[in-house]
């Protein structure tokens, strides 16, 4: 008869154990009661008070902010182009002013809200297609142009009988748009010659269709309708400028 040995293994054989899961294992030794050996093990177990199990940290949030630093609130802040002052519709609304001219009353929203983002893309185009010309004219042009922006400024609020005037940045953005004929003509200058007949009548009315734009538009800011032949004289000779920087 076979004799079983301390571990349940037959006599004169190799010990036998019985696979037990670890959870189930108590520790060896005068480890107490099985109450404390529980928690013994509880404590060598137990996960650390930061550790939120797997997957923790990823699309959570914790004050209104996940662990990837995305901030809800961000959700309400303005787009970019609003928080430059950049408004596209504005700007086309603007320039179809300029393009398609015409005696009614302009809209007030037009002159109150003064942009600088058209003009200086126009004036940009007005160097980019002199310099299709052969003609390298930034200097003359971005000189000019500012140079003609603080005399009219300091003109049209001698001039005007309101105490709050007009803002630099109004009169920026008037002579700025109102070069689009300007910039149409040194398109056509490409085709066209410009101290033929043709190209003396086009430089006219060139001059015509910008300072008749931006003396209406200065008149609608300033209220100043019955003074407009006193705007339009400088603002003719600032357009004038353009035009023989233009065809010179």
């Amino acid at each position: 008869m076979a004799q079983f040995g301390q571990y349940g293994g037959q006599a004169g054989g190799a010990p036998q154990f019985e696979q037990q899961p670890w959870f189930q294992m108590e520790p060896q030794g005068n480890m107490g009661s099985n109450h404390s050996s529980a928690n013994s093990l509880d404590g060598m177990y137990a996960p650390s008070p930061g550790f939120q199990g797997p997957g923790a940290g990823y699309g959570s949030y914790d004050n209104g902010q996940s662990s990837f630093g995305y901030d809800p609130s961000l959700e309400d802040e303005p787009p970019l182009l609003e928080e430059l002052g950049i408004d596209f519709g504005d700007i086309w609304s603007k320039t179809k002013l300029v393009l398609k001219p015409s005696l009614s009353e302009i809209d007030p929203v037009l002159v109150e809200d003064a942009d600088l983002a058209g003009p200086l893309v126009f004036v940009f185009a007005l160097g980019g297609m002199l310099m299709l010309h052969g003609k390298l004219h930034f200097g003359y042009v971005y000189g000019f142009g500012m140079s003609s922006c603080v005399a009219t400024y300091a003109l049209l609020n001698l001039m005007t009988e309101s105490s709050a005037g007009i803002e630099f940045g109004a009169v920026v953005s008037f002579l700025g748009y109102c070069l689009l004929p300007v910039i149409a003509l040194a398109v056509a200058a490409l085709a066209v010659s410009m101290t033929s007949t043709l190209g003396s009548i086009l430089s006219a009315l060139t001059v015509l269709a910008s300072t008749g734009t931006s003396t209406r538009l200065f008149e609608a800011k300033l209220h100043m309708r019955h003074q407009r032949y006193l705007i339009a004289y400088p603002l003719a000779l600032i357009y004038s400028v353009f035009v023989l920087i233009t065809i010179f």
